[in-house]
């Protein structure tokens, strides 16, 4: 049986997602963390096998958490939970180590599921969306950098986006500049067109 760590910022999604797996006979223990830097440090004094990974979340994202543990602990399996369903975002998740990739409106009837076929040594599953190219210079961000450039691009304040990220505003302000010379953007409306042109605003 398997040992599950949950990963969320908010204790009601939490709460949920531990009364949906209690009573799974493949897991004996669920854990709570409720972010990536804090799930990082219980893993030093923990045994997990598997963890369920909210991917936006404050200070390190899903992204960056799964990517941070994955490079330490390659055997843990991490399923991303996410309302994402953009290619960019699914290839992130995965390229960073995700053994699985969830829609939340598909939870219900997908994560137990997904929780058996990963802990029975499944190849990487991911949902099936219409996957589409993407604009390349994109890639060239990194999960950081991406997490900032979607926020900025849904109409976020550069002073709330470093409040959400516990991060400096310098800092912040550091990563927008960077975003514009990767992705050549002169302002605001330049973030909003490239993420509606590769379908990564909210529909």
């Amino acid at each position: 049986m398997a040992k599950l760590l949950i990963v969320d910022d908010h204790e009601v999604v939490r709460s949920g997602l531990r009364r949906m797996l209690e009573g799974n006979d493949a897991i004996s223990d669920i854990s709570e963390c409720a972010s990536g830097e804090e799930a990082y440090a219980f893993l030093f004094k923990n045994s997990i096998d598997i963890i369920i990974m909210d991917i936006s979340m404050p200070g390190k994202g899903g992204l960056e958490a799964t990517a941070q543990i994955k490079k330490r602990y390659p055997a843990i399996k991490i399923i991303i939970l996410s309302m994402h369903d953009n290619s960019m975002i699914i290839n992130k998740a995965i390229d960073g180590g995700a053994d699985a990739y969830i829609l939340k409106n598909e939870l219900s009837d997908n994560l137990i599921d997904t929780i058996n076929k990963v802990l029975s040594g499944s190849q990487t599953i991911m949902p099936s969306v219409n996957l589409k190219e993407n604009d390349q210079k994109l890639e060239q961000l990194n999960n950081k950098e991406f997490e900032i450039f979607i926020s900025i691009s849904n109409g976020e304040d550069l002073k709330d986006i470093a409040t959400k990220l516990n991060i400096s505003y310098k800092t912040a302000a550091n990563y927008q500049t960077s975003i514009k010379q990767k992705l050549d953007i002169k302002n605001t409306l330049d973030f909003y067109n490239i993420a509606k042109t590769n379908d990564l605003l909210p529909k």
